[in-house]
């Protein structure tokens, strides 16, 4: 047997084992949550109520803000002010080209081009890659 047939042999016991731990895991993990279930929806419970009293509380503080103005109207909460764009993605296109703004190459569509018609600069090659089957298991027999 070569170093090559070893390493695959090798690969191949290195995942049975990770897949039969993730199994004794997944059991464990399985029996774990039904004993805890109680304990599991409290905490989901739990989780959805904090979500619905932060969302309050933010609604609150604008609602605050739009009244008084004051960024801080009181320990722990406060408003900061985000500047946001809203534009039409087609017009800013054109205006980017009109003023020879540097846009980002679309690879993807580059390379499909070239793919099909060749350019001068694009040098076009083969270049090895290993693969390794996903199933190894007849090798460890």
């Amino acid at each position: 047997m070569n170093i090559l047939d070893e390493q695959i042999k090798l690969v191949a016991m290195a995942r049975q084992n990770t897949l039969e731990l993730k199994a004794q895991r997944d059991a464990l993990l399985e029996d774990w949550n039904k004993d805890h279930q109680e304990l599991l929806d409290e905490l989901t419970q739990s989780q959805e109520g904090v979500v619905g009293a932060e969302d309050y509380l933010r609604e609150l503080v604008l609602q605050d803000y739009a009244e008084t103005g004051n960024k801080a109207p009181a320990i722990g909460v406060g408003v900061r002010e985000v500047t946001k764009l809203e534009y039409d993605t087609s017009t800013a296109f054109t205006w980017a080209i009109e003023h020879r703004m540097a846009l980002k190459l679309d690879v993807s569509g580059f390379e499909k081009i070239v793919k099909v018609s060749p350019l001068d600069f694009v040098r076009v090659y083969q270049e090895p890659q290993a693969t390794i089957a996903t199933d190894l298991t007849k090798v460890t027999d």
